[in-house]
């Protein structure tokens, strides 16, 4: 065994000189307001901004929260070119991420009132309580504008983590991920105590399941389809990429059975295999 040991001035102690640091960057109003894990995550990144999420989550044994968390409440649209698998969702990733990142930084925490969000098939919402700085407008919220972030030490630690790139390009960053995949711009509503911002889905990033599975079995009065059938057809709907095992392990059948399903509706020309059994899909037919 070999021991190395590190002279006290290549020492970090969090709990004395890191906290003294942070006491100096926070206003004594705001750090009344954060709770004790914000406080000591706002410590970590001090010591090191370039701390990613799993191991703040380790160091203050939590769970890791990330847009992925969102993101399961959302179905993807999926669709392949060739063999290759596309996920499309109707918010994509970066203008997500970037909106949670604004509501943080712009967060009025002695309200006590946490950041909501809310998912619906079609749409979806992030609101905070704040507001916008005096003699702000909508219309200049929406362009090019100089950053007034209502907690600038959080948004400071956050640039330095790396997590924001600059502190006035968030509403800018949120557009331009939309516009590069085709989508409508947010939509920002201002009231007096608090902001929200509205994602609305295409069509066409949309998923109705039920709607499209009855009128694949309702086309032809002879074609038979009975409720399990119709089931794997939902799944397969979300996700033409399913295995049967993965079938089978989702609707807690045999694997032969998924296979019998399959072969079933493949026969009444309700569906087609595309490509290979490894690497392939099933292609629900127009």
């Amino acid at each position: 065994m070999i021991k190395f040991t590190g002279p006290e001035d290549r020492i970090i102690r969090v709990s004395g000189q890191l906290s003294e640091k942070l006491s100096e960057k926070l206003s004594d109003k705001l750090s009344d307001k954060l709770s004790v894990k914000e406080q000591k995550t706002l410590e970590l990144l001090l010591e090191d901004p370039g701390y990613t999420s799993p191991q703040i989550a380790e160091k203050l044994n939590v769970s890791r929260i990330s847009v992925t968390k969102y993101l399961k409440y959302m179905r993807a649209k999926i669709t392949y070119e060739g063999i290759q698998r596309i996920e499309r969702y109707f918010v994509p990733e970066a203008a997500l991420r970037e909106a949670l990142l604004n509501a943080v930084c712009h967060k009025q925490y002695q309200s006590g009132v946490p950041v909501q969000i809310s998912v619906y098939k079609d749409r979806l919402y992030v609101a905070n309580v704040g507001s916008l700085p005096e003699d702000w407008t909508l219309e200049k919220l929406m362009n090019k504008h100089t950053s007034k972030p209502y907690n600038p030490t959080i948004a400071y630690v956050f640039y330095l983590a790396g997590f924001i790139e600059s502190w006035e390009c968030g509403v800018e960053k949120i557009c331009n991920a939309l516009k590069a995949d085709n989508l409508p711009i947010p939509e920002y509503t201002v009231n007096s105590g608090d902001i929200m911002i509205k994602f609305t889905g295409l069509e066409n990033r949309i998923i109705r399941v039920s709607d499209r599975v009855n009128d694949k079995v309702n086309e032809g009065v002879n074609v038979h389809v009975n409720d399990r059938q119709k089931e794997l057809l939902s799944n397969l709907i979300q996700d033409p990429g399913y295995t049967v095992s993965q079938l089978s392990e989702i609707m807690k059948v045999r694997r032969k059975t998924i296979a019998g399903y399959l072969k079933t509706l493949k026969d009444k020309g309700i569906i087609e295999r595309i490509s290979s059994a490894r690497n392939g899909y099933w292609k629900i037919v127009d």
